[in-house]
């Protein structure tokens, strides 16, 4: 069966934030009145507290995904498997059901998920047809057959992804009612034919509370409620964590049964090559607790070029050269947080995640900046007690991953490297000129 469809990605106008938490600006009222602001100069600087004693839960690299990333043939696996991926989302004709070889062995054995768009196999294009036209389910009710029997043959382990973002015209041009009988329709046939299998939904561009509740509220009183609950965010990801409280309050509210979440597109166009805000996405959706979510992909730097189909990990890598960019290695070090997640109180502009591994005896702080000018910050890590093997004496690394844009890293930059002494169970160290969208790497080790 030969299933073919064009994916066409567009473009979101950028918004820019200035805090890592909810904050509404007031004419004529500073930003979190009360605390000093940032200079220009970025002589005050701002504090990132790392709690060493209190654990939040084992590392799982839930924030490691893409969408489109990989083939089954490119980039290389050096390229992938050191960002210790957890989902794939992809085409149908991208994942193996059809027209031969695809991604699913290789997200297998990486132990990631995938997550198959089944809007894929039919869309609805501008001039049709769409699913459901003058009452003819046909087409898609036959496409979904398929794809089922091939699932089972297969023996593939995937998540249905029912339809990609059908809060926007561009994906889906018929009315809510034809969208809702799709869903009821769809999700009859998958659990009748394909009951383990768990479906993915809604997956709408962005948080469309009112969208998003009407959505839940009908499909419960249906009996067809997602597995996986999806959307996308692409704007500012400070947000994340309060929005996904807010939908977890909403389901406990209406005796909804509370299931996992995906974020299953997340970095919008703006942010792409950004590292700072890229670290603050991996923070928000580790804070949030989420199950899993993968990084989207727009055009690069060459227009007309796009990053949804090249093997370049949604534009982590250069499209050509597949050399790694600064967003790649914000990646890379996110994957080197082992062990266990500890608390990191976040400050005006900038957020973290930390680790603590006590078998590499090493802990871990990869944090990112979305600000304005230049600032520097002051890193207090602090309980050092709880861990034995760091006493006294302790090696500090400082890595810098800046914002080079579309051009190639080869390597995060050392900055600072010395022997600190630890002074009433805390460790303090001060990281000038952090750059508006630039992202840092620290590790704290025994001396020897």
């Amino acid at each position: 069966m030969m299933i073919r469809v064009i994916r066409r990605r567009f473009t979101r106008r950028p918004k820019k934030y200035l805090a890592c938490l909810g904050v509404i600006l007031v004419p004529g009222i500073g930003l979190l009145a009360g605390l000093p602001a940032v200079s220009s100069t970025g002589d005050i600087a701002e504090i990132l507290v790392v709690d060493l004693n209190k654990d939040k839960e084992p590392a799982t690299f839930r924030a490691s995904g893409f969408l489109h990333g990989i083939s089954n043939s490119g980039p290389a696996q050096e390229l992938v498997e050191p960002l210790k991926p957890r989902l794939f989302r992809a085409l149908v004709q991208h994942v193996g059901l059809v027209d031969g070889p695809g991604i699913y062995e290789r997200a297998a054995a990486l132990g990631a998920r995938v997550q198959v768009d089944l809007s894929s196999c039919h869309g609805c294009p501008e001039n049709g047809p769409c699913p459901g036209d003058n009452g003819d389910w046909t087409a898609w009710d036959s496409a979904v057959d398929y794809l089922i029997n091939a699932r089972k043959q297969k023996g593939y382990r995937i998540e249905w992804d029912i339809w990609n973002e059908p809060n926007l015209t561009e994906f889906w041009r018929r009315s809510h009612k034809v969208y809702l009988e799709l869903w009821a329709r769809t999700v009859r046939k998958i659990r009748s034919a394909d009951p383990r299998t768990k479906i993915v939904g809604p997956s709408i561009c962005g948080y469309d509370r009112e969208w998003l509740q009407r959505f839940l509220l009908w499909a419960k009183s249906n009996g067809v409620l997602p597995d996986v609950i999806s959307w996308h965010e692409f704007d500012d990801p400070r947000n994340i964590p309060a929005r996904v409280a807010d939908l977890r309050k909403f389901l406990k509210e209406n005796r909804i049964p509370l299931r996992p979440i995906s974020l299953n597109e997340i970095v919008g166009s703006h942010h792409q090559t950004k590292p700072g805000p890229t670290a603050i996405y991996l923070w928000a959706v580790e804070e949030a607790r989420v199950e899993s979510a993968a990084h989207s992909c727009w055009e690069d730097e060459t227009k007309g070029v796009s990053n949804c189909g090249n093997d370049s990990l949604d534009g982590l890598l250069s499209p050509t050269t597949k050399e790694p960019r600064s967003v790649w290695w914000v990646y890379r070090r996110y994957a080197d947080l082992t062990g266990t997640l500890v608390t990191v109180e976040p400050s005006r502009t900038i957020c973290g995640l930390a680790s603590v591994d006590v078998g590499k005896k090493q802990v871990g702080l990869l944090f990112g900046r979305d600000g304005q000018d230049k600032t520097n910050a002051r890193l207090q890590f602090i309980n050092l007690d709880r861990l034995g093997f760091l006493r006294d004496k302790v090696r500090v690394t400082v890595e810098r991953i800046p914002d080079l844009g579309w051009k190639p890293l080869q390597k995060p930059q050392v900055i600072h490297e010395s022997i600190r002494t630890v002074f009433g169970n805390e460790l303090i160290v001060p990281v000038p000129d952090i750059g508006p969208h630039d992202a840092f790497f620290v590790r704290l080790s025994p001396e020897r």
